[in-house]
């Protein structure tokens, strides 16, 4: 577990883990941070050349940004700019995909001066990251309720790419925000209807509609309402995946994806700060590093998606850190979401607010209200009154905001 103490405003971290939370939260509080002893104790030490790839998108989107490399490269530090915002251009490091740089830079781009207007050249889809599709169901929803505005508001992926090829274009437009609002999201609702996408590359059509009828098969065991449509599209590298999202009669979002393509290789990738860290995602270990086949696919997608809506919340895992980072923005107000099993991201991104705006979360275990009688017959037994099965536990974490306003938008 990375340490860190806070000397005059600049926060020193030990190790690279959770780089992009620290870059994030640095840019939005203005503290300095100061990372050393960088995997000073592997046989290549220092800096990957992905997460210089992503220093230098912080760079882009930032105005006065400094970055002070040490000389053995075990060591930098990294001084916040003005969020600027504008048009940009990005070449990804193919070592990780576009995910891992999409993921922080929608977390900033509502406090920019300018709308933000990015293109990311890369990997759209690969297991070590989250995809771009993943990001359109989950976090860009999160970020409309934010918004309350589709205007400007959009994530397109123009041009797919698969590992071991670099070659999928993605185009995020976010407008700006002086402000957020305070909210209280405390239910979560039921799942109303399904609806997904299914990818093909370099593989036979048929696949695709494999896939599809196979998780439908699954799906509509519990609700009708399921709609796919299917990419078929050309492109240098094969494989092939789905990804599903559900929503429910309170405008909750559940997201999951499974997909069969070759293995990135990122050498020294920390998992600690990887963007596909959720345990749905993490529960068929055995699946990586092996070709799935159509069936195997749909039926990992589907697991993963009910593995989402078991864990329950008012988002899914995937949004749970930008959440959290929100009400922390939000004005002097109270602000209140339920949430499922808390992920490994999202814990740190507690501790991590907790670091940057010293402020703290209170976490009380949710206790829902409805409850049903299973016991049809009227025995007066112990088990005759028995609340509904809801899936995991939840929590309620409650904060009071920092009053955050975005300075750099200009005056309208």
């Amino acid at each position: 577990m990375a340490s860190n103490q806070i000397l005059n405003k600049t926060l020193t971290f030990q190790g690279i883990n959770f780089l992009r939370q620290r870059l994030v939260l640095s840019c939005l509080s203005g503290k300095k941070i100061h990372i050393t002893d960088i995997r000073s104790k592997e046989e290549k030490p220092g800096v990957r050349e992905y997460e210089i790839s992503l220093i230098r998108l912080f760079d882009q989107i930032s105005n006065g940004a400094k970055i002070e490399v040490g000389r053995a490269g075990t060591s930098f530090t990294f001084i916040p700019g003005i969020l600027l915002g504008g048009e940009i251009t990005h070449n990804c490091d193919p070592a990780r995909g576009i995910g891992y740089y999409l993921e922080p830079i929608m977390m900033l781009a509502p406090f920019c001066k300018k709308p933000l207007h990015i293109i990311l050249k890369g990997i759209t889809n690969c297991d070590s990251d989250v995809s771009v599709d993943q990001l359109r169901y989950s976090m860009l929803e999160v970020l409309r309720k934010f918004l309350i505005t589709d205007d400007g508001l959009k994530l397109t992926v123009l041009k797919r790419g698969l590992p071991p090829v670099a070659g999928g274009h993605v185009e995020f437009c976010c407008p700006i925000r002086r402000e957020l609002k305070p909210f209280q999201w405390v239910e979560s609702g039921q799942v109303r209807k399904v609806r997904g996408m299914c990818f093909t590359r370099r593989v036979a059509p048929v696949v695709g509609n494999r896939i599809i009828d196979k998780v439908k098969h699954h799906i509509n065991q519990y609700l009708t309402d399921v709609y796919f449509v299917c990419d078929n599209s050309k492109g240098p590298a094969p494989g092939f995946g789905i990804s599903i999202n559900c929503v429910t009669t309170k405008g909750t979002y559940y997201s999951a994806e499974a997909l069969s393509c070759q293995q990135l290789n990122a050498n020294g990738t920390s998992s600690n700060d990887s963007s596909n860290t959720n345990a749905s995602n993490n529960s068929n270990e055995g699946n990586k590093g092996r070709i799935l086949s159509p069936e195997e696919v749909a039926e990992e997608a589907v697991f993963r998606l009910l593995e989402e809506i078991r864990r329950g919340g008012c988002v899914d895992s995937y949004s749970q850190p930008i959440v959290l980072l929100f009400m922390v923005l939000g004005p002097k107000d109270v602000s209140k979401i339920m949430l499922g099993p808390l992920t490994t991201q999202a814990m740190y991104m507690l501790r991590h607010i907790r670091d940057f705006f010293s402020v703290t979360f209170k976490i009380d275990r949710h206790e829902p209200e409805e409850s049903i009688d299973l016991d049809e017959d009227g025995d007066d037994d112990e088990d005759m009154s028995k609340k509904r099965a809801l899936g995991a536990d939840k929590v309620l974490l409650t904060c009071v905001g920092t009053g955050f306003v975005n300075f750099s938008k200009g005056n309208l």
